[in-house]
């Protein structure tokens, strides 16, 4: 994805009908620094760009909530967006665990310079905001999407129809998230040519399925055969939670079926469980815990820096004792 052109459309987008002097105006500066923006000339930090849109009635923290959600990060409650280090603790909380050296790589910036964006020594203009913030998490446009219609951006528009697709596909199929993840293997790679019923044995599902599912996918764009094999069209993680809370159920509903499955079949994997006493104040920090190691979780996974294996989280609490 081109960062620098996405950058520059995201401020035109919130420019919206304004005259570009009259939305520099609005921002505080004499000059036409709207111009410089979406000209490529200069490039706002991404301070800026969250006061563009807090200046446009953009409600900056429900946006940067709704993406982290279940569960905003705490350095980020009481921040003001549209201060530098906002955008410092944004950047750090989607690392998480994750090494530096691979946002550096992911990046091409050295770890030198990610390191002084995470803690707000540097401000990150606009484009390396939006590199960093894909490295982390692979889903800037999930980020963009509370700010702008990123639908209308025209160097995001092939990639969010191809989210949205993927978003109903889950639903419709919901083995079209992991068998994906099956053509990503290093191993998958190494094949001379792809081999029918290959995912199918691994994944313990039928070879029917396999064919479909990657009838599917390619349908869908997020697939395309090469001549010899399937191959992954572009890499994004897909949230497939975000937006529809009956198809959230169902999804969480499957995969929870799943390691249902496995438990009762006595196979491979960490299974564990507590049933306990607690009081209310427990239960709910027990929650932000919760919540805080599934956010780690995606900082790691979007951080892998080989693929061997494919594995499901799948993390629950929940109290058995209605009210």
């Amino acid at each position: 994805m081109d960062h620098a052109a996405l950058a520059r459309e995201v401020m035109r987008a919130l420019r919206g009908t304004r005259s570009q002097t009259a939305f520099s105006r609005r921002l505080g500066y004499r000059s036409n620094v709207a111009y410089a923006w979406e000209s490529g000339r200069r490039y706002p930090t991404a301070a800026e760009m969250f006061r563009a849109a807090a200046r446009t009635r953009i409600d900056v923290r429900a946006a940067v909530a709704t993406f982290f959600h279940p569960r905003l990060p705490d350095a980020l409650a009481t921040l003001d967006p549209a201060k530098p280090a906002y955008a410092a603790a944004l950047l750090h909380a989607l690392k998480g665990p994750a090494p530096m050296r691979v946002l550096a790589e992911r990046t091409g910036l050295s770890r030198s310079a990610v390191s002084r964006l995470l803690t707000g020594a540097t401000q990150p203009r606009l484009p390396a905001f939006f590199q960093l913030v894909d490295a982390a998490s692979r889903r800037l446009l999930d980020l963009l999407a509370g700010l702008v219609d990123v639908s209308a951006l025209p160097a995001a528009r092939d990639e969010w129809r191809r989210v949205e697709t993927m978003r109903r596909l889950a639903v419709q199929n919901p083995l079209s998230e992991s068998v994906p993840r099956f053509l990503e293997l290093d191993q998958y790679a190494a094949l001379s040519k792809h081999r029918p019923g290959w995912i199918a044995a691994r994944l313990g599902i039928t070879r029917e399925e396999e064919d479909r599912t990657l009838r599917d996918l390619e349908t869908a764009g997020v697939i395309r055969w090469d001549g010899a094999r399937w191959r992954i069209d572009r890499e994004r993680s897909i949230d497939t939670t975000r937006f529809d809370r009956r198809a959230a159920a169902f999804l969480r509903g499957h995969w929870s079926d799943q390691g249902a499955a496995r438990v009762r079949a006595d196979r491979d994997g960490t299974f564990s469980y507590l049933v306990f006493t607690t009081d209310d104040a427990t239960l709910a920090n027990l929650r932000a815990l919760h919540l805080d190691y599934f956010r780690q979780v995606r900082a790691l996974v979007a951080s892998s820096p080989r693929n061997t294996r494919v594995a499901v989280v799948n993390v629950q609490l929940f109290p058995i004792d209605d009210r």
